[in-house]
């Protein structure tokens, strides 16, 4: 029996995305060439900004977030600030 018991004949399928390999390599580049032209002194100044307001409870980050992506800072680069300061929750499995 179990879960597949229960199954509905009339699902379909699921159509998943899957991305062009040349449009992948071309949004690469596209991110690469934006930090090769940006101010980078600005863009790691927003950054620190960011880590620093992170740490305070009760800072409202929306003002370092818009300030960092004024810097046309990535919203990956943001990411891993928020998680240099935060860490990265992982659920305990429990059985």
């Amino acid at each position: 029996m179990g879960v597949n018991r229960y199954e509905d004949p009339n699902e379909r399928e699921i159509e998943i995305l899957k991305i062009d390999a040349a449009l992948e390599q071309k949004q690469i580049e596209r991110v690469q060439a934006l930090r090769a032209r940006r101010d980078t002194a600005a863009a790691e100044a927003a950054l620190a900004r960011l880590k620093r307001d992170a740490v305070e409870a009760d800072t409202n980050l929306m003002p370092a977030i818009i300030d960092a992506s004024r810097a046309y800072v990535t919203m990956g680069e943001m990411c891993d600030s928020l998680r240099a300061v935060w860490g990265v929750w992982r659920e305990t499995p429990v059985f």
